[in-house]
């Protein structure tokens, strides 16, 4: 079962009860201010149903400007771990084109400095990655904590 978050013309965020996951899908490329305003809407959105899985579809972006990426990194990456008390665990579902990029420019990295409890990072060409890789997580988390 979904619940719908929000509908703009940039971006809709949805989360499915069933299997835990917050997923956001960018509409189409954004400004710095649309950025920032989606993306306090995907914290948002997660806080009130304590999402620790995201699923961020930007295969209709394009490429991020240099100053999106910095502000994600230097600004939101930090408070969005300092609003949870557990791991967040966000995936990136992107165009191949996209992840080259991506993966040669470094900007989006795999691990994000963080205040708060770790971010876990991917990057991933196909939503079936994308869940798989979510689930794997929810899978290892049970276990992570039985060996404490």
């Amino acid at each position: 079962m979904y619940i719908d978050f929000t509908a703009s013309d940039f971006l809709t965020i949805s989360y499915n009860y069933d299997t835990h996951i917050l997923v956001g899908r960018w509409l189409r490329p954004v400004t710095l201010l649309e950025a920032r305003h989606g993306y306090e809407e995907l914290l948002a959105a997660a806080r009130q149903q304590k999402a620790q899985y995201w699923l961020i579809d930007v295969r209709r972006c394009h490429h991020s400007s240099t100053e999106i990426q910095e502000w994600l990194k230097k600004s939101y990456y930090p408070s969005l771990t300092a609003n949870f008390d557990v791991p967040v665990y966000m995936i990136y579902f992107m165009a191949p084109d996209m992840r080259k990029d991506y993966e040669v420019d470094g900007q989006l990295t795999t691990s994000a400095a963080t205040t708060g409890q770790p971010l876990h990072l991917n990057l991933c060409t196909t939503e079936g990655e994308c869940m798989s890789w979510l689930v794997q997580q929810q899978q290892l988390v049970p276990q992570l904590q039985a060996s404490r």
